[in-house]
């Protein structure tokens, strides 16, 4: 497949190596990537603080720089910027050139398990990995069961990653509990915030992983400061991260 990369500001200017790790797996798995220019933030620290008017040329200069671009999939490694996009794009243009790209936004883990299928693994990664199972990824891509849920039980990330060889996967208590990033919640509510990052940490070491794994950068992020702050012995990575090894 051809597939055009949208890479959001904080993987851009925080955490590049998931970048370079989406583009290495992607390309790994035979698809065509490319990276259409003039991208630039989803708008979603304005509009979460009810700036809309702000983020408007923000989000359609993102909008634009994928309209017209020849492609089937676009692909994001971070939910929460993923699920902000789409609903900015959105609200601020119901053209048809906007809902072409709507309809081709997914967020990587989705394109690993609804698209296109990772056929084998190469490589084992013989290690306890503790998911970190975001909020925006579960409740609002439906990336897993969220627990507050009676249905049908299923986990598109668990289900990418039990392909791996030697692989352990374990869940913290209270497994979808939030972190406590939220975004601008971690500047306007900073006490409340740094509370729930240090017991999300906390939960992660206290299952005995090697890693924190998880779809979303900027909670992987926050849950980094807290481990490094507490000296836990234990470390995050991206999902991205731990499927390019693999491969």
């Amino acid at each position: 497949m051809k597939i055009a990369l949208f890479i959001p500001c904080l993987v851009n200017q925080m955490m590049p190596d998931v970048a370079i790790a989406t583009l290495s797996l992607l390309e790994k798995l035979g698809h065509e990537v490319i990276f259409p220019e003039g991208q630039t933030c989803c708008g979603q620290p304005m509009t979460n603080s009810g700036c809309f008017d702000e983020a408007k040329n923000t989000t359609l200069k993102l909008l634009n720089a994928f309209k017209g671009v020849e492609c089937e999939a676009i692909v994001c490694p971070a939910a929460s910027c993923l699920v902000a996009a789409k609903e900015n794009f959105h609200e601020f243009d119901d053209s048809p050139e906007a809902k072409e790209v709507i309809d081709k936004l997914y967020e990587l883990t989705e394109f690993l398990h609804d698209i296109s299928p990772i056929p084998r693994f190469k490589y084992p990664f013989n290690h306890t990995v503790s998911l970190q199972m975001s909020c925006h990824g579960l409740r609002m891509l439906s990336l897993a069961t969220p627990s507050e849920s009676m249905g049908q039980q299923f986990n598109k990330v668990e289900a990418v990653l039990q392909g791996i060889e030697g692989i352990n996967i374990v869940y913290p208590d209270r497994r979808d509990e939030c972190c406590g990033f939220g975004g601008t919640f971690a500047v306007d509510e900073g006490a409340v915030s740094a509370k729930m990052g240090k017991d999300k940490a906390q939960a992660h070491a206290a299952t005995n992983a090697q890693y924190v794994v998880g779809f979303d950068p900027s909670c992987l992020l926050h849950l980094d400061g807290m481990i490094r702050r507490q000296l836990l012995l234990i470390q995050t990575r991206h999902i991205a991260q731990i499927i390019d090894a693999a491969l």
